[in-house]
């Protein structure tokens, strides 16, 4: 549990100053990485177990839940999915024709000096996205204060992967929660083109909403690329633009993108790519309308997920991951924020 909640060298210290256990960097990476690899695996022979769909690719006749399921009364009327993703640095060690021939050089000079630490290898370093899902029910989103809201309870899926196995694990938690027999399913985004897939995936229907304020954020961006950062003008233009989307008609807005002109080619590529954007996601911004049935348009939990979850283990400055060493760690920091810590213990022993 220290090892996934802080870095591997801060862990074995505290080991030693709470428990008076005395144990290497090394041990406490391989501790973490046997953990990891059983929670991975006993994750995905689950989400083979309990998919929806056959080897044909059939529903499968009656849909089997994990044993610690809710009760049916527990059912929610309306449910929420927010699906967002965060790139921890990963690295790919480079072989065969990748090699340059310095890169081989230096891998002989290593093999014949005997360095320490084996043969010079060499690295690609690369961003791997890391999928997180906040799963929660529409009854648990409470008023702090006007404008600010908390959630009572929630639940995460951290993957790194494909969306399709993202899926597959999410599919397990959503039987778990009950909210396949939800009225109503949301998912919010930020209009990412794989969580349509993984949404058409999905044996249920769900309403796709994209999240209002990565639209502000993208209408702001490029205000202050036509008028300036911070002037009076990119204010303006911002704010006439952001009301329209919130009132409905953001197809007003790419009216106006399609006449906005600038012999800048960054100024001019912004542009494209906002109105690309929301012409791409105008069937998921009828914002008045969500909010007229009560419904939530942002997905400000799991940007928290990003972070919290995530980004504070995985993304600290200067920290180089293997595809398979982020991977383990996102399963187990899932575990760590659901509460499960404990109960995935007395599992791995009983096994």
């Amino acid at each position: 549990m220290l090892g996934t909640t802080v870095p591997h060298g801060m862990a074995v210290s505290l080991a030693n100053k709470v428990c008076g256990i005395d144990l290497s960097i090394k041990a406490m990476e391989d501790v973490v990485e046997r953990r990891g690899a059983e929670v991975q695996k006993r994750d995905r022979a689950q989400a083979e177990r309990l998919a929806p769909f056959d080897a044909s690719g059939l529903p499968v006749p009656q849909q089997e839940r994990p044993v610690d399921a809710v009760p049916p009364s527990a059912a929610p009327k309306v449910a929420y999915l927010e699906v967002d993703g965060v790139v921890p640095i990963t690295r790919e060690e480079l072989t065969g024709d990748e090699l340059t021939d310095e890169d081989r050089r230096a891998q002989e000079r290593a093999t014949a000096e005997k360095a320490r630490g084996g043969k010079a290898r060499r690295f690609r370093i690369v961003g791997r996205e890391v999928k997180n899902a906040v799963l929660y029910d529409g009854k648990d989103c409470v008023a702090e204060s006007v404008g600010r809201g908390c959630l009572l309870a929630k639940t995460y899926v951290s993957h790194l992967g494909d969306w399709a196995s993202f899926a597959a694990l999410l599919w397990v938690q959503m039987l778990r929660l009950r909210l396949d027999q939800a009225e109503l399913l949301v998912v919010l985004s930020d209009g990412a083109e794989w969580v349509r897939s993984l949404c058409n995936w999905l044996p249920i229907r769900v309403m796709l909403i994209l999240d209002l304020f990565h639209v502000k954020h993208r209408i702001w961006e490029v205000a202050n690329a036509l008028y300036g950062e911070r002037t009076p003008e990119a204010a303006q233009w911002a704010r006439t633009q952001c009301d329209r989307v919130e009132r409905g008609r953001a197809a007003d807005v790419i009216e106006t993108l399609r006449f906005t002109r600038s012999r800048r080619a960054r100024v001019k590529e912004l542009v494209d790519k906002l109105r690309g954007y929301l012409t791409d996601n105008l069937d998921r911004m009828d914002y008045p309308a969500y909010r007229a049935r009560g419904l939530r348009v942002g997905s400000g939990a799991v940007e928290s997920a990003n972070f919290h979850v995530t980004g504070s283990r995985l993304k600290l400055q200067g920290m180089r991951w293997s595809a398979e060493g982020a991977g383990h760690m996102a399963a187990l920091r899932a575990d760590l924020f659901n509460g499960r810590w404990e109960s995935r213990t007395r599992e791995i022993l009983a096994a």
